[in-house]
């Protein structure tokens, strides 16, 4: 009969929580795997309430799974950096589903020309890096995935059974999303990661340079620096580059941070390295310094007593259905304020003067990022429209520019209750989703729309000219926000795109 460990547990299941206990091996040392034969054991994982781990196979329910833990825990000591602070994805990818669905969407499908295999090759290594089952192939581990979303942790799972699990064998939890905070997710695998090096089981000798090579892997961590983990989060190339212009002007303070408390990772990036994570790394040095100079000329004050109200009833607001959060937010700030049906038009610029926001505009060489945001503790609440970005080259779109930074002002300020945010195509899509349909729906409430359609009989090109006039924004998006409303459908979305006539 085997005999067990007591159990090890850390976190808490309502956020994040990790049990192990090591189990006897019944098989003798010489046919247990190489490396890792001596940690035959048991693991629970539960996020948000919900056990990664608990399966059913014939009738029978059980909380754990069972195989050697070593590939699990060595493979958390090797990607650590990456696992808590890279948040991007290694490829292009402008959807704002999880990781669970986008990795392995790509990973499904290998194609046949180089363009397609280059992506296949940096998904697996993204794969590698941040889905636990990689790190044993046969493993009977959770489909679970791993990512940095700003000050929070995005956990993703499939459900999904490993490839070569028992026949039957089926995970309870389903696929699911949660976003943590950095603590409540890295804590406890770090304190697990200490007691397992700490407490390791009785080991035959073939296997203590395999123990002492996981010991030393956990100790390597104790001294992971600061600089090595804002690189995960910064593009490749562009975290000298930013850090130099700080420096040049004595600086730092906006871009450096301590690493705090006994878990060696970053809870909180500073300003400057929350702007420049959601930046191109082709960005010229020009550049650099006017998104600097920017921060610095933001850096200071704070918001406003009604801004301020309206940030502290929204502080919470998480990220679900990108659009239909954007759409909610903008109808409940069109609520608060007492506008969205009055008038022909909403002037976004007077809210953001009525609720303290600066409007600027900055000329960047590139046009990849459409505006900036600042605001929270130490910043004057600020939006500059980069004049160069092709959504911003007439007044129409930059209102809607305006409206989309407002969202991030109001909604997506960090746990450090801060925001320094470029928008582009190298922010997070979530993120950038919610704001663009906010921002549809602040300049065209559907009291308004519909005030513009009535009498009506067919919504024509014509129409769409003059209501977009009198609104105030592009062709463009008035076309998709007609679509959202349920005034056109498909057909008539399609031809006014191409400008054809709904005859």
């Amino acid at each position: 009969m085997s005999t067990m460990s007591e159990w090890a547990r850390f976190g808490r299941p309502d956020a994040f929580e990790v049990g192990l206990r090591w189990v006897d091996d019944p098989a003798v040392p010489q046919r247990r795997p190489a490396g890792h034969g001596w940690s035959m054991g048991q693991l629970e994982l539960s996020v948000a309430g919900v056990s990664l781990t608990a399966s059913a196979r014939a009738n029978q329910r059980q909380a754990h799974v069972g195989w050697y833990l070593s590939p699990v825990l060595g493979w958390l000591a090797e990607h650590w950096g990456a696992l808590l602070h890279e948040e991007r994805f290694a490829w292009d990818e402008r959807s704002a589903l999880p990781a669970a669905v986008t990795c392995s969407r790509i990973l499904d499908w290998v194609p046949e020309d180089a363009g397609g295999a280059r992506r296949y090759e940096v998904a697996q290594a993204w794969y590698r890096r941040h889905a636990i089952r990689s790190a044993a192939l046969g493993g009977l581990f959770p489909d679970l995935y791993v990512r940095r979303m700003a000050d929070d942790i995005e956990l993703s799972w499939s459900g999904d059974s490993p490839e070569f699990a028992p026949s039957g064998l089926v995970f309870e939890s389903g696929a699911g999303r949660a976003r943590l905070s950095v603590a409540d997710f890295a804590r406890p695998l770090w304190q697990l990661l200490q007691w397992a090096a700490e407490n390791p089981p009785a080991a035959p000798a073939s296997f203590r340079a395999d123990i002492e090579a996981f010991q030393a892997k956990v100790r390597s961590l104790r001294t992971l620096r600061e600089p090595s983990s804002t690189r995960e989060y910064v593009a490749d190339g562009m975290f000298d580059l930013a850090r130099s212009a700080f420096a040049e002007i004595g600086r730092l303070d906006l871009f450096d941070h301590e690493q705090s408390g006994e878990v060696p990772c970053i809870e909180e990036f500073s300003p400057a390295v929350a702007m420049f994570g959601g930046v191109s790394p082709t960005l010229v040095g020009e550049d650099v310094q006017r998104l600097r100079d920017a921060l610095v000329e933001a850096h200071g004050g704070g918001d406003g007593e009604r801004l301020a109200e309206l940030v502290e009833v929204r502080r919470e607001t998480p990220v679900g259905v990108p659009h239909q959060d954007g759409e909610r937010l903008a109808a409940e700030l069109l609520e608060d304020l007492g506008t969205g049906g009055r008038g022909d038009w909403v002037d976004v610029d007077a809210i953001c003067a009525d609720l303290g926001i600066a409007v600027g505009t900055l000329g960047l060489n590139t046009d990849s990022i459409r505006g900036v945001a600042f605001a929270g503790d130490g910043f004057s609440p600020s939006i500059v429209v980069n004049a160069t970005h092709y959504f911003n080259t007439n007044d129409a779109g930059r209102r809607f520019t305006v409206a989309h930074e407002l969202c991030h002002v109001l909604f997506d300020r960090t746990r450090a209750r801060r925001l320094a945010h470029a928008s582009g195509a190298w922010a997070a899509p979530a993120i950038e989703r919610r704001a663009n349909a906010f921002a549809a729906y602040l300049l065209m409430p559907p009291a308004l729309v519909l005030r513009g359609l009535a009498g009506a009989n067919q919504i024509d090109r014509e129409q769409v000219e003059v209501l977009a006039g009198t609104l105030q924004v592009n062709r463009s998006p008035l076309i998709e926000h007609l679509w959202n409303l349920g005034q056109i459908d498909e057909v008539s979305r399609a031809k006014l795109r191409a400008g054809l006539s709904l005859d």
